[in-house]
């Protein structure tokens, strides 16, 4: 019985779609139906009942499922202790948020492709509200995104805490204020995450604390389409130091005071704790190595 039918067993058992396991095995779906049916046949029993839009494991393939997985990560114990390392080649599924991306993933991938010179990386910069879902659902192998999650399967590796600010054109009117009062910023557009993200969450929180409920807040998940709208004098934005510094040295963006604190953005890598996954596991230790770079 070979790892890769195994592999793919566990596959279907959990995505319980062929399409989804062929994409994430990087093969076809009749390779996919050709090794369940093998392995069906060389066991004598049924694994998966079939339906036009699923499938699901019948309640040997629940047995199997269980006795598979130790199988997994049996044989890559047995192959760390002579030394060989079963992930070296493969494919790493990566969603990226647009801070990171900007910032440690050039690092990252570097440092990735020196420890896994055959390995090669498929990369998705989205929200994090969509490398989550994502993740949970197997269409990622790791995510660095604002963390953690929460889920059983799901490790977590921390990775950074950026600080916020906010910011403004260089010739916005709120820019020549050495101190903006709550009215004074409520007066204008301000820039935040998603309204699914805990940044969103928070500023509306705390403006409605300091007496501002219903603000001109616009949502965006692409930071800088934000930052660009604001050097446009359209709005307030708020960002991650990290990213505005450049634009704001670069005399594209003004650093403006305000009574209004943002919390800091948690990042981490995180990645399915599942057999088959581990150099997703090896690459979440590179990206937090690679992310104490950036610490001031």
């Amino acid at each position: 019985m070979k790892r890769i039918t195994l592999e793919t067993f566990i596959a279907l058992a959990h995505l319980r779609h062929f399409g989804k396991v062929a994409s994430q095995l990087n093969t076809t779906q009749s390779t996919v139906s050709a090794r369940i049916a093998g392995l069906e046949r060389d066991l004598g029993a049924e694994l998966f009942a079939r339906s036009s839009n699923s499938v699901a494991l019948t309640p040997k393939g629940r047995e199997l499922l269980t006795h598979a997985t130790e199988v997994i990560a049996s044989m890559d114990r047995m192959s760390r202790a002579v030394g060989v390392d079963p992930y070296r080649e493969g494919t790493l599924r990566l969603g990226v948020s647009e801070t990171l991306a900007s910032t440690i993933l050039p690092g990252f991938i570097g440092a990735f492709s020196a420890q896994y010179p055959n390995s090669s990386v498929e990369i998705i910069v989205n929200n994090t509200g969509f490398q989550r879902d994502q993740l949970v659902e197997r269409g990622l192998d790791l995510a660095l995104l604002m963390g953690p999650v929460s889920h059983a399967l799901i490790a977590n590796v921390p990775l950074l805490e950026l600080p916020m600010i906010w910011a403004v054109a260089p010739d916005h009117p709120l820019a020549a204020l050495s101190e903006v009062t709550v009215e004074a910023l409520a007066a204008h557009p301000i820039l935040s995450y998603a309204t699914n993200s805990r940044p969103y969450i928070e500023l509306v929180e705390s403006l409605r604390l300091a007496g501002i409920r219903t603000p001109r807040l616009f949502s965006s998940n692409a930071l800088g389409a934000s930052v660009a709208i604001a050097r446009a004098r359209l709005a307030v934005c708020t960002a991650p130091r990290i990213y505005a510094d450049d634009f704001i040295k670069a005399g594209k963006l003004a650093e403006i005071q305000t009574p209004i604190g943002l919390s800091p953005l948690f990042f981490t890598a995180s990645y399915r704790t599942e057999p088959g996954n581990e150099l997703a596991r090896e690459a979440a230790e590179i990206a937090a190595r690679i992310a104490q770079e950036w610490v001031p």
